[in-house]
């Protein structure tokens, strides 16, 4: 810990050129905040003063670091999380070409048999062509089956909806991206492109996400697209997107404003609780997935610009014995065994 402490005097304060580097804040702002919740038993002096002080410097440096208006700060976002954006689309876009798929044969089911067989006068060739095709449905649904292989069963999930698919992708990333994303979803709008459009964020979650200074460990965002099977497949209204919003665990170590004495054990547990979810839309209000694909292709990268997926290429057992030779080889000549010897006389 005293190194820790060591370091970040150098790096904060540089007595040669008289001059203080306020990219450590945060880093002060983070040392102080851990000491606080897990070394509490030190009873370290001036920590609690520099607490305070390095807070209030963070939540003004921090916010800063991505921009200090909101065309800064949407255009700082969008070269920060491009990549996790294009991601998401993708994602969003496959789950809703899925739920189509299987949405499909329900809405074709009022179709005679004839249109699906076609006629037994055509001839052989008709009937040569129909067999072909008959095998190619056969392979397509054997692909199915492999797609769909590891779904719950519904006897035993217990599911009341058991011809509902819950998809879920979980993207783990850092502090930077979540800061980004959020500026991404507040000020989309402000691009030239998009002049004209409502934000997809409500009125009072803006003012609510700009007075957050800080996005804690376990901070989250979630997007949850919900499907209307009573709406035709062609209407946006299909689908549409929920947004929420979580700071983490953005609870000061001092706070002790609880008197049944929860913060206290917390603190003894060296934990913080995680800030419940707060909603980015206002109730009843209906984001379709059309208009988020809108408002965020701008700022997202393309599909057709990520690499290709490489399955592994299993390794013959030729290369792993010569790669397995090659290294015993080196640290043959490596090992000091053939070294002070002295050479027999005759």
């Amino acid at each position: 810990m005293f190194a820790r402490w060591k370091k970040l005097e150098r790096d904060l304060y540089n007595e040669r050129k008289d001059r203080f580097d306020i990219t450590q804040i945060p880093d002060v702002y983070d040392s102080c905040k851990y000491d606080l919740l897990h070394n509490a038993h030190l009873n370290l002096d001036g920590l609690t003063q520099l607490f305070k002080v390095s807070q209030l410097l963070a939540d003004g440096v921090i916010p800063n670091e991505y921009g200090i208006n909101p065309k800064h700060k949407l255009e700082i976002g969008s070269k920060i999380a491009r990549r996790l954006l294009g991601k998401i689309l993708i994602d969003l876009r496959n789950t809703r070409e899925e739920a189509i798929t299987v949405a499909e044969p329900k809405s074709a089911g009022g179709r005679s048999t004839e249109a699906l067989q076609g006629s037994n006068k055509e001839g052989i060739k008709d009937a040569r062509r129909n067999s072909s095709t008959s095998e190619k449905s056969l392979d397509q649904d054997e692909d199915d089956d492999k797609e769909t292989k590891y779904r719950l069963d519904p006897k035993y999930a217990n599911v009341r909806t058991p011809e509902l698919h819950v998809r879920t992708r979980l993207y783990f990333t850092s502090e930077s991206h979540i800061h980004s994303l959020v500026n991404v979803l507040r000020y989309c709008n402000m691009d030239e492109s998009l002049q004209g459009e409502d934000s997809i964020v409500c009125h009072n979650a803006l003012e609510r996400l700009f007075k957050t200074r800080e996005l804690d460990y376990m901070s989250y965002i979630v997007l949850r697209m919900f499907e209307n099977t009573e709406v035709h497949l062609e209407d946006p209204k299909r689908f549409r997107i929920e947004m929420t919003f979580s700071r983490g665990a953005d609870l000061s170590p001092l706070e002790d404003s609880n008197t049944d004495g929860e913060a206290a054990l917390l603190r003894q547990e060296h934990t913080l609780p995680i800030m419940g979810p707060e909603r980015l839309q206002e109730v009843g209000a209906y984001l379709t997935l059309e208009k988020m694909e809108k408002m965020l292709r701008p700022f997202a990268m393309p599909a057709e610009d990520f690499p290709p997926l490489q399955a592994p290429q299993p390794q013959s057992p030729y290369e792993y014995y010569s790669k397995t030779g090659s290294v015993l080889e080196r640290w043959l000549h490596l090992w000091p065994f053939h070294r002070h010897t002295t050479p027999t006389s005759k």
